[in-house]
């Protein structure tokens, strides 16, 4: 099936057409610092972000998460997706000079595929079998087992393209993390940890009369006011994301402007089915019925997104708008829903949520509005690393201390199968994937296998759509809504925007 072909390039790089300025630099201030340099090793939107500079991808997103190729052209599959061959982009060098091919691109895919090697994301490449040379521009590739997500799961941050040479001058990930080359726009310079990170412009790029800046600085700056207060001094051109409830300060300043993007991360609170009364889907249809979803994004995000209507966002391949049950704030429902279940008094549960600002704030409100409907909550906020250890390392259901965890999860290929099957498959239980509500259900197992098992859209549809059903009905989730992205920047910056992903574009960037 050919999805497809050289012509649809044209129309992808149309969408990042701008003319030419004065080239200059950027200085972009961030909420964390980076955490390596190779994307095939890494698991944060951070790093992932400033990576895209230097690394390109075989497909990649546009602005709207949709997929387009980049260093593919096209590519045609069998029917039940298992093999897949891929068409390349001619003319195109890493920054050491070595030529973009097939042989690298084998050298990159059995280096993801490759789980021995102990890679963050080795496990999100585990269904390649093998990869073939067919052609200098030509690849084919035989998965293990269908799976119809291939090409969105290839378009994913740590799908990158390493320089071969560079694969094999430096054989340790401590080496390699360090010399950074790819097929991107930019050149990595420096890393100073904590401090800076540092590209500059690849003359030889591909995508002629790009990059339009000549160096790119990334620094790290945890507190919110902090990153506003310096773009606003104009220390930085833009703050990677802008906190929406200090969006408000930049709205009177003529200088700066706000770039405001629908995302893909959903906002939710993982119920654990594994703990009474929360197996029964009473209760869980109830603390559904519970939450004005519409006044969370008020107090969480400044109103600034959308509510959920499906156990995924809008934004994400395959989307289908549920309405049944109507989960409009109720507390009344959720109360008669509470005494059908045998809690006529109410409940009480532990809360889990992360301690920044914004995840203590929502979780207090949450705490305050279930209340009406008798459900008491307990909060608990807790840094990155007991949360880690508490929520993902638990290797026994019966281990697992919470009843509610408030996070969130982006769909990073832009696909249905990575919105659902991580978090709602049997097989995706932590500690083996991110189903830390320990939901089981036949039904939707089936469905996420079925759109697996298929290349062919109308089938992954249909399959998808089965699932989002049956897991809006059965609640495993308390699903809140996404919040927009944002980013503050420079009213004469261009080209400077959060991907729907959480990740940030920067490479189309020019001054006017």
């Amino acid at each position: 099936m050919k999805l497809f072909c050289r012509s649809s390039i044209a129309v992808g790089l149309s969408l990042f057409i701008a003319g030419a300025v004065h080239a200059q630099d950027l200085n972009i201030s961030m909420y964390a610092d980076i955490t390596g340099t190779d994307p095939q090793d890494t698991s944060d939107n951070i790093s992932y972000s400033v990576q895209s500079g230097i690394f390109e991808r075989l497909f990649q997103f546009d602005p709207a998460m949709k997929l387009i190729p980049w260093l593919a052209t096209g590519y045609t599959s069998n029917a039940d997706a298992t093999e897949f061959t891929i068409t390349l982009r001619k003319g195109v060098t890493f920054q050491d000079g070595t030529p973009f091919d097939a042989s690298a691109v084998k050298s990159n895919l059995d280096r993801l595929a490759d789980q021995k090697k102990g890679l963050k994301r080795n496990s999100l490449y585990n269904m390649i079998q093998s990869v073939a040379v067919i052609a200098p521009d030509q690849v084919e590739i035989h998965l293990n087992r269908s799976f119809g997500a291939f090409i969105n799961t290839l378009a994913h941050p740590s799908a990158v393209m390493w320089s071969p040479a560079a694969l094999n001058k430096y054989s340790s990930e401590s080496e390699l993390r360090l010399h950074p080359v790819g097929t991107g726009p930019f050149k990595f310079v420096d890393w100073q940890p904590g401090k800076e990170v540092h590209l500059t412009k690849y003359a030889g790029y591909w995508d002629k009369g790009w990059p339009k800046v000549d160096n790119v600085y990334f620094s790290p700056s945890p507190e919110d006011a902090t990153r506003v207060a310096a773009l606003k001094s104009g220390q930085v051109d833009a703050i990677y994301p802008l906190p929406s409830d200090l969006a408000v300060s930049l709205k009177g300043d003529s200088k700066l402007s706000i770039q405001r993007d629908p995302s893909i991360y959903m906002y939710y609170m993982a119920v654990n089915n594994q703990h009474k009364p929360l197996g029964d889907i009473r209760v869980r249809q109830a603390l559904n019925y519970s939450v004005n979803r519409d006044l969370w994004l008020k107090v969480a995000f400044a109103g600034m997104g959308t509510p959920a209507t499906s156990a995924m966002p809008s934004g994400v391949q395959f989307y289908q708008k549920q309405t049944d049950p109507p989960y409009s704030y109720d507390p009344t429902k959720a109360k008669a829903l509470l005494a059908e279940a045998g809690y006529p008094q109410g409940i009480d549960l532990k809360l889990w949520c992360t301690n920044t600002t914004s995840a203590i704030r929502a979780s207090q409100f949450l705490k305050a509005q279930m209340a009406t409907a008798g459900i008491r909550l307990t909060v608990t906020p807790m840094d990155s690393g007991m949360r880690d250890a508490k929520l993902w390392s638990v290797t026994q259901p019966s281990q697992a201390g919470f009843d509610l965890y408030y996070g969130g999860w982006s769909t990073s290929t832009g696909d249905a199968d990575w919105a659902l099957r991580p978090l709602y498959a049997t097989e995706s239980w932590v500690p083996v994937s991110y189903n830390v509500s320990y939901f089981s259900n036949s039904t939707v197992d089936k469905a996420i296998h079925d759109g697996l098992a298929t290349a062919d859209p109308v089938k992954r549809a249909a399959a998808y759509a089965s699932a989002q059903q049956v897991i809006w009905k059965e609640a495993p989730s308390v699903f809140l809504g996404t919040p927009d992205n944002l980013v503050g920047k420079r009213k004469n910056l261009s080209g400077v925007s959060m991907l729907p992903d959480g990740n940030l574009l920067f490479t189309r960037a020019q001054f006017d």
